[in-house]
């Protein structure tokens, strides 16, 4: 099972960190993040999905948002009820909405109905995905398309630091900082295609699994023999 380390090998792997000059190198701080902006943007492509329950009483029509709710990342999808009918029934958008009433956090109101007893109100809901030390909640299928973005989040700052870098001399050997800027663009854009042409197929399609030993191999993979930054 993969995990934010799983990702962060993955991505320097891609990059080929261990070539970087010192004074280029991301921190390894920077590496979770390139990861967790990678989840972010892989969270609106592919949101996970979920729901909760909530048991009428006859007067309750503000529901809180469940544990997980992510204010900036989440969005509600549907609003069943009253939840259980063999053809479900969902609310019409405006029927519901989210609301903070005075001071308290961000509630689920039902505007036009207030479920009595015995009846159940299911909230259909996205959640972002996460990686932490253990786990993550990315799919396996999904996996290399993260540690793309991932790695393609670290291009863009390495081009900004070659591209703001002045190398007012150059002998024979040294790095041409322009040059080493546009290649990480380029290859940031090649990465971010290649995530792009993944999420547009359907999910668990069998073609969108890549082999993680060819793809990170040194030597091996489209990403180490471009002729982009990593096989100088």
């Amino acid at each position: 099972m993969a995990n934010l380390q799983t990702f962060i090998d993955a991505a320097k792997a891609l990059l080929q960190a261990g070539s970087l000059p010192a004074e280029f190198a991301p921190a390894e701080a920077d590496w979770a993040d390139f990861v967790r902006a990678a989840l972010a943007r892989y969270s609106q492509d592919r949101p996970r999905r979920a729901h909760a329950d909530y048991a009428g009483d006859g007067a309750a029509y503000d529901f809180t948002l469940p544990a997980g709710w992510d204010r900036a990342l989440s969005i509600v999808e549907a609003v069943e009820y009253p939840q259980g009918r063999r053809e479900p029934v969902y609310l019409q958008r405006r029927d519901w909405t989210l609301y903070a009433p005075g001071t308290s956090a961000e509630k689920l109101r039902l505007l036009r109905h207030t479920p009595g007893a015995g009846e159940t109100a299911r909230l259909f809901y996205t959640l972002p995905h996460m990686a932490d030390a253990v786990s993550s909640t990315v799919p396996a299928n999904d996996e290399r398309a993260v540690a793309w973005l991932a790695a393609a989040e670290g291009c863009h700052v390495l081009a900004r630091r070659f591209a703001q870098t002045a190398a007012p001399t150059l002998s024979a050997d040294a790095v041409d900082h322009q040059s080493k800027a546009a290649e990480y663009t380029k290859l940031a854009r090649e990465l971010e295609r290649r995530y792009h042409a993944h999420a547009a197929q359907a999910p668990g399609a069998s073609g969108a699994t890549l082999d993680w030993d060819d793809a990170l191999s040194p030597g091996r993979g489209d990403y180490l023999t471009h002729g982009g930054p990593a096989e100088r």
